[in-house]
């Protein structure tokens, strides 16, 4: 009974101390280290302690839904035929042995209809069928037949932002008919306008200077504030650097699209960014700015990420 006072107790300080990191003066934005590609400008977001390493072992072993898809350990079905009653779920069994990680916002096409994931959840590498959320972007199809489903990359940050703070399905369609018709796409599926040639090689161009920029940047990096023209796109956070390049990849992804699709040549200032900064820094500020424009994703207990609007 005593250890397993001792252990609880641990886990509980534990848990305190990976709370109090994701703010002053545990952080530190770096301004003279930001980098700036076309429309798109991130700061790298430091933690000044270096020992991270009782948290890797909590993530180390995971895998992401693109990996899982991609080796077959993943596999993805409709929980019915039936539109009303199953458009809004999808199963999925992980045969990976490890937990699998999905984020709001990753598509995946076929099975009746294109969905994207509508939160951040965590699967055990538990035998069986999990039913997980998700929301419809192709409104013009549901079709009698299942075609297999397949992996699809990440939405950009403002439909990320609007997945995460509604459950509106209609939200989420008038958000895509506005992106179609605006960029005379309209007879097009969102994932079929998301992956349109131009637009796939603009945003591997991004990602692929700021996958060689930011690792030069520092071993402490934990999370990076994205900004287009004047306007701030959003911050994410992590509880080591580990975990910060394991989900970068995916960051980039969507403040690619964001700043492709609705953005404006970046500017090297930085003012607004350092407000922004000492917002969701703030100890005192953060809870009710993430309550508001943010989301936290816990696993068994324990904060790993933040994400702010």
């Amino acid at each position: 009974m005593r250890k397993l006072l001792i252990l609880f107790f641990l886990a509980v300080q534990l848990t305190l101390q990976a709370q109090e990191t994701f703010t002053y003066p545990h952080l530190q934005a770096v301004y003279d280290s930001m980098t700036v590609f076309r429309k798109l400008k991130l700061i790298p977001i430091l933690r000044k302690e270096e020992n991270t390493s009782d948290y890797e072992d909590t993530i180390r072993n995971w895998i992401n839904l693109k990996a899982g898809m991609k080796q077959g350990l993943v596999t993805l079905s409709e929980r019915g035929e039936y539109m009303v009653d199953n458009i809004n779920v999808i199963m999925i069994e992980n045969n990976s042995g490890k937990p699998l990680h999905i984020k709001s916002g990753e598509i995946v096409v076929g099975g009746r209809q294109d969905r994207v994931f509508a939160k951040d959840t965590i699967i055990p590498p538990v035998p069986g069928p999990h039913t997980i959320p998700v929301f419809c972007i192709e409104e013009n199809r549901w079709s009698h037949y299942e075609k297999k489903f397949s992996y699809a990359g990440n939405t950009s940050a403002g439909l990320q932002r609007l997945i995460d703070s509604s459950s509106n399905q209609t939200m989420i369609w008038n958000e895509i008919r506005s992106w179609l018709k605006t960029s005379n796409q309209q007879s097009s599926s969102f994932a079929t306008f998301l992956h349109q040639k131009k637009t796939v090689d603009t945003s591997n161009a991004y990602i692929k200077y700021f996958l060689k920029k930011l690792p030069m940047t520092d071993s402490n990096t934990v999370g990076i504030i994205a900004s287009s023209g004047n306007k701030i796109l959003g911050a994410d956070i992590f509880i080591s650097p580990s975990f910060f390049y394991q989900s970068l990849p995916f960051l980039l992804e969507k403040y690619s699209l964001e700043a492709i699709l609705s953005g404006a040549e970046a500017s090297p200032d930085f003012q607004k960014e350092q407000t922004y900064a000492d917002r969701i820094f703030s100890p005192v500020e953060q809870p009710n700015y993430i309550l508001k424009k943010g989301k936290k994703i816990y696993y068994k207990g324990l904060l790993l990420q933040m994400t702010f609007y």
